[in-house]
């Protein structure tokens, strides 16, 4: 399920930013545009809260990382 809102209520840069993302993908990711929505209030803190969770120290490859939460997301049928 994707929220409605996280299409639009972005800053004008924002707005700029994600046409060029879309220049080269077919849809803007969920993550980048639940991290740009309005970025002061939640999206720097969940950014720098998901850069914590997947990069702290673990045993796992960075790679090893990605891949799982790629899974996961694919798993709740959420673009990654």
């Amino acid at each position: 399920m994707r929220l409605e809102i996280l299409e639009h209520g972005h800053t004008p840069i924002q707005k700029l930013l994600l046409r060029l993302v879309r220049l080269y993908l077919p849809t803007v990711p969920g993550p980048i545009l639940t991290m740009t929505y309005r970025r002061e209030l939640f999206g720097k803190h969940f950014a720098r809260l998901l850069h914590g969770v997947m990069r702290s120290r673990t045993s796992l490859a960075k790679s090893e990382t990605e891949l799982i939460a790629a899974f996961v997301a694919d798993r709740n049928r959420c673009r990654y």
